[in-house]
């Protein structure tokens, strides 16, 4: 039996982070009716890549999910919802805040339907505060959570960390809440509002700079590939690309010269301990980047990890896609999807042995599963048909 199996999730997700989030449930086992809006869809179903005229995007966030294309602007539209919600556990959405209440679906309406129900929202700046009506995009919240800010060369503007990790972040974080939740519901049978904000999530994870300001009074800014608090811990070039090793504390730093073939290093008075090396980065960076620049990145893995010193090449993205760990870990599986057909999907990372994720079918085709549902929740043909006829469905 699936993990979540016979928990149902009504799904008003678009775009990134509502999907993300609901594709952690869909993946083990719950039932995620995914609602889209008749003749237009998610807006992710636009996002390149493009393969067979599908998105590869909205492919690779909407596996497991069961799609109903809806219209609920319609009186028969809200009412349909409304049904859909009185038998689910789950209702999670994305839209801006106050959308489902002007339409008659937020949570006080729904919860006169289903006393039960768990109702998380996913904003980009929550459901109270002065910014709470303002929608945001991964790069804005980025640029505003203070992550840009850290991430970059200190001669260099701040910068975007590359995966959309302000809507993947933010989905993950929800998808726990959810799970929080409905254990609670399973101890009280009391249902819930939720709400995560991409602002809150992201600033959730800033660690270092907050600590150095509220303990210390001091302020960092970006740092490159190495850290405040570290040396070595840093990204140098070599031979065929570049290399990262480092050292995670005190220890260790007679084995690091020994492995760069210089021991005199270990009893210089400037370098002798970690705040000395870390006072005087830019004199010890240079002397251990020659090193590095005369190896390959098989070699330097092979001499670093000799020495039990942590250590790893720069993947390129070719590479990584065929590393063995990643392979042992089977975290690329082929996919068939309705759309873009067969493809390599990125696997859950969540490895559980008793009750583990299912990568089961692809992401539903707009409306693919529109009639199965509404049967399954008691409508019958000549309902759907007349639904049909009024552009309904």
């Amino acid at each position: 039996m699936k993990v979540l199996e016979g928990v149902t999730v009504i799904d008003f997700t678009q775009a990134y982070s509502g999907p993300f989030c609901t594709m952690q449930l869909a993946d083990f086992g719950a039932r995620v009716i995914k609602i889209e809006r008749r003749g237009v869809g998610d807006q992710s179903r636009e996002w390149t890549p493009i393969e067979n005229g599908h998105s590869g995007y909205y492919a690779a966030i909407n596996r497991n999910k069961e799609g109903v294309s809806l219209d609920i602007n319609t009186e028969e539209g809200k009412e349909i919802v409304k049904r859909l919600v009185k038998d689910a556990d789950i209702v999670v959405e994305n839209f801006k805040v106050g959308t489902l209440d002007k339409m008659g679906l937020g949570y006080e309406e729904l919860k006169k339907v289903n006393p039960e129900i768990i109702f998380a929202s996913i904003s980009g700046f929550g459901q109270t505060g002065p910014l709470k009506s303002l929608a945001a995009y991964d790069n804005v919240v980025q640029a505003m959570s203070g992550i840009m800010e850290m991430t970059g060369f200190p001669d260099g503007v701040p910068t975007k960390v590359g995966p959309a990790i302000g809507d993947n972040f933010t989905g993950l974080t929800m998808s726990l809440a959810i799970l929080m939740a409905y254990l609670n519901k399973l101890n009280t049978g009391k249902g819930q509002r939720l709400d995560v904000a991409m602002m809150d999530a992201i600033f959730g994870i800033l660690e270092s700079p907050i600590l150095f300001k509220t303990l210390l009074n001091e302020e960092t800014s970006r740092v490159g590939n190495s850290d405040v608090t570290l040396v070595p811990y840093d990204v140098y070039p070599c031979k065929d690309g570049y290399f990262s090793a480092g050292l995670p504390g005190e220890a260790g730093w007679d084995r690091f010269c020994n492995a760069i073939e210089m021991p005199e290093l270990i009893e210089d008075p400037r370098f002798i301990t970690n705040d000395l090396r870390c006072k005087h980065y830019d004199v010890v960076t240079p002397i251990i980047t020659e090193f590095f620049m005369k190896k390959t990145k098989a070699e330097l893995a092979e001499i670093f990890t000799s020495y039990k010193i942590p250590n790893a090449p720069v993947s390129t993205i070719p590479e990584l896609m065929h590393h063995p760990q990643l392979e042992a870990r089977e975290m690329l599986v082929e996919l068939e999807d309705p759309g873009v057909g067969k493809y390599l999907a990125i696997n859950n990372p969540m490895k559980l042995d008793k009750t583990p994720a299912e990568m089961a079918f692809g992401a539903p085709l707009l409306g693919q599963d529109t009639e199965k549902v509404l049967k399954d929740f008691g409508y019958t043909d000549e309902q759907i048909k007349e639904f049909g006829e009024k552009e309904v469905i």
